[in-house]
């Protein structure tokens, strides 16, 4: 078997889906849909499993996939899987126009508006409570 140097090895990697635990399928569907602009890129019915996997149109190989909490552990870690740091980041072109949007829909911010020197973030909750950031990296 051929050995891969460091970059090749690199350049077969990419992020899939990042794993976010939930109460009810179809509740978060229209939160990530309906609210953030996600779309659906599999609901997949699999006997007592779902598998529903959202992403944004310009990026769809990198997304969610939400899973149904069962077990009393996972259930307790709906909307705190990270002990209150942000579960994902969120890149925007308007920062100050998609969080005027979200907050429109009842986002709650945790963090209004900031700017950096190369760019401005906001922070905000899923209706579980899980932080995002949303991000507009400055040219």
């Amino acid at each position: 078997m051929k050995e891969r140097n460091a970059n090749e090895a690199l350049e077969m990697n990419s992020l899939g889906r990042l794993v976010v635990l939930v109460p009810d399928y179809d509740e978060a569907i229209q939160f990530y849909v309906g609210v953030l602009g996600m779309r659906i890129i599999a609901d997949i019915p699999a006997g007592a499993l779902r598998f529903v996997h959202l992403g944004f149109a310009a990026e769809p190989s990198i997304g969610l996939w939400l899973l149904k909490a069962t077990t009393a552990e996972q259930k307790a870690r709906v909307g705190n899987q990270t002990g209150g740091q942000p579960l994902a980041v969120i890149y925007t072109a308007d920062l100050h126009a998609e969080s005027d949007r979200l907050a429109a829909k009842g986002v709650q911010f945790v963090l209004r508006p900031t700017e950096e020197a190369d760019s401005i973030y906001a922070q905000f909750r899923d209706i579980y409570g899980n932080i995002f950031v949303l991000v507009q990296l400055k040219a």
